[in-house]
């Protein structure tokens, strides 16, 4: 065998082509012990918990009193009287019984892809998964009787019967027979916000001193809940300007967020959805994010007390707050912010980390949809508008590959000139790169650009309700979830389910292809260990990616496909050893023909 000397070149590559396979292998073992692991806990966790008790504001733990065994939907809500609600792309209604807006469905989402069910986003207390916002008074040492979750309430003379879109607000009563009358007021917009209006009148001859509250109480985890670290879902707030984003297990163990005089906002965030306890921006309260056992059950609370006010003999006092119920849109979200002034409510899209590209990406990619009108074929149109963003460092790039393949010949003979003196040869092949304007180091770029690239890009697509359901072309029906074939049913034909890690499907196979065909036209590494290696990747990251949003893979694919022909075009234009897209690099097919040495 022929012996050859060192190249520092080599190392280089080797290093770097290390480093990607171990961090592609630590996002596959992430993907199932963060991803996989957890919502198959989490999902029998969901089911085994029973329904949690009623959670109260009273400024403690949510309370432990058990509940009857959980009742389906339909019988809780047809258990009273209600308000009907109706507006573009919500309907519900809101029980009498302690006027709690415990009903809420959406009317452009549905739980399934075939659309045979509105997505629920709150659920009345009693049912297997419990959601609910509730308003109401807290004595502050006048011994007052004030309304609780169980108090009757109805119409004020004169109300609407139902919550309409920019209608009359529905306006409800309840007198504690002692002098006190309390009235509870609903409105909503267009959207998703709520108007809640809350007034007491003293008729008792002494004064009273109360602080009105709201809450937002959710019992057990949802069905959905994925606990993905990638992406918050639970409680969160923005209190004092600081942003507080909790997770359901460490509230559980304890943990807990009390501010005392802030300004802001607290909420329950999901996937998609958003629930939000919106004070006036100028209101001082006292804002909570907690959570404790109930009976056998769970319950995580959000909640807001206000300032204390005194109410004279013959006068009233009113608390004027807003409750956020739907869609985590951001040009929704964005327009209350300009219009009411809440505090960062954007913040409850969570835009990660790499915020600054995925902020970028959202907007691009829903522009793009926007303007096609088709969510897939805007995934394609990005891919091409970041491969020309990109296009100017990842053209030096392979041109300094090129360069590379093309000083190899000269490379050899300073190796050979100067074997026994490591020191000379360092020398010379730096002067060897300057004269040649050759970068080493220029082949990690890319790589290095890609890598937040793709985790923004996954976050944009794991946040973006529009791709939730969207069907793109074929047997594609969500491209926010993994492509339903795999090769080990042959794509269906067989009548076999095989476990999820078996799924492997046909967009998968595709871009594992596209890799395979980028390879080949690559100049082939030196090294015949690194090559070996270089060839089994495309297999290993194509079984990890199977495991992704399709959107995702679809992009990447396509990403592939352009890099493919942009690093053809570049090898071929600067000389050299020829490039095929079908028969690939010509050193590659070189080694292949060439008998190994005896």
């Amino acid at each position: 065998m022929t012996k050859h000397s060192f190249d520092p070149h080599q190392s280089q590559d080797r290093q770097r082509l290390m480093l990607a396979l171990l961090v592609s292998l630590a996002i596959l073992l992430g993907f199932y012990f963060i991803v996989d692991r957890p919502q198959q806990q989490a999902q029998l966790k969901a089911q085994q918990e029973k329904a949690s008790a009623q959670a109260t504001a009273s400024g403690k733990a949510p309370s432990e009193i058990l509940q009857k065994e959980p009742v389906a939907r339909a019988e809780a809500l047809a258990a009273g009287a209600r308000v009907p609600v109706d507006a573009p792309h919500i309907k519900g209604s809101i029980a009498l019984k302690g006027a709690r807006i415990d009903d809420i469905m959406l009317k452009d989402h549905y739980t399934a892809v075939e659309r045979n069910e509105n997505v629920a986003l709150l659920s009345p207390a009693g049912t297997h998964e419990a959601y609910y916002v509730e308003g109401g008074w807290l004595d502050a040492g006048s011994k007052a009787k004030v309304p609780n979750a169980d108090t009757l309430w109805s119409f004020a003379p004169s109300s609407p019967r139902s919550v309409k879109s920019g209608g009359d607000a529905v306006v409800l009563q309840w007198n504690n027979g002692a002098g006190l009358i309390f009235e509870r007021s609903f409105s909503l917009d267009e959207n998703y916000l709520f108007t809640v209006k809350q007034r007491v009148v003293n008729n008792t001859g002494a004064e009273v001193k109360l602080n009105a509250y709201n809450l937002a109480a959710r019992h057990s985890l949802p069905k959905d809940y994925s606990g993905f670290f990638v992406l918050h879902e639970g409680p969160i707030s923005v209190l004092n300007g600081k942003s507080e984003e909790p997770q359901y297990k460490k509230l559980l163990k304890g943990d807990k967020v009390e501010v005392d005089n802030a300004t802001g906002w607290v909420g329950i965030t999901d996937k998609y959805w958003l629930v939000a306890l919106l004070p006036k921006p100028d209101a001082k309260f006292n804002g909570r994010l907690v959570a404790g056992k109930a009976g056998e059950g769970t319950v995580y609370q959000v909640d807001t007390v206000s300032s204390l006010v005194s109410v004279p003999a013959g006068s009233f006092a009113e608390d004027i707050s807003y409750v956020y119920a739907g869609v985590k849109n951001y040009n929704v979200i964005r327009g209350y912010e300009e219009k009411y002034g809440f505090n960062n409510l954007q913040q409850s899209i969570d835009f990660g980390m790499w915020y600054f590209i995925t902020k970028p990406f959202y907007f691009v990619l829903h522009f793009l949809f926007g303007l096609i009108g088709n969510v897939g074929l805007g995934i394609l149109l990005m891919t091409v508008v970041v491969r020309a963003a990109v296009f100017p460092l990842a053209s030096k790039s392979f041109r300094s590959m090129a360069k590379m393949k093309l000083v190899a010949p000269q490379m050899k003979e300073l190796q050979e000139k100067h074997k026994d003196d490591k020191a000379k040869l360092q020398m010379e092949i730096y002067e060897l790169y300057k004269r040649e304007n050759v970068n080493p180091f220029s082949g990690c770029w890319p790589m290095l650009i890609q890598i937040p690239i793709f985790f923004a890009l996954y976050k944009v697509i794991l946040i973006s309700v529009d791709l939730r359901h969207t069907p793109f072309f074929g047997w594609i029906h969500d491209l926010s979830a993994p492509d339903p074939t795999t090769i080990f049913n042959l794509f269906g034909l067989i009548p076999w389910h095989p476990p999820q890690v078996l799924m492997i499907g046909v967009w998968p196979l595709l871009f594992g292809l596209s890799m395979v065909l980028q390879m080949r036209v690559s100049p082939p590494p030196a090294d015949p260990v690194q090559e070996k290696i270089q060839n089994y990747f495309p297999y290993f990251v194509m079984i990890m990616m199977a495991h992704f949003s399709v959107g995702l893979v679809i992009y990447w694919t396509w990403s592939n496909i352009l890099g493919t022909v942009q690093q053809y075009y570049i090898l071929n234009k600067m000389g050299g050893e020829k490039t095929s897209l079908i028969r690939g690099h010509a050193s590659r097919r070189k080694k292949k023909t060439e008998k190994p040495e005896k």
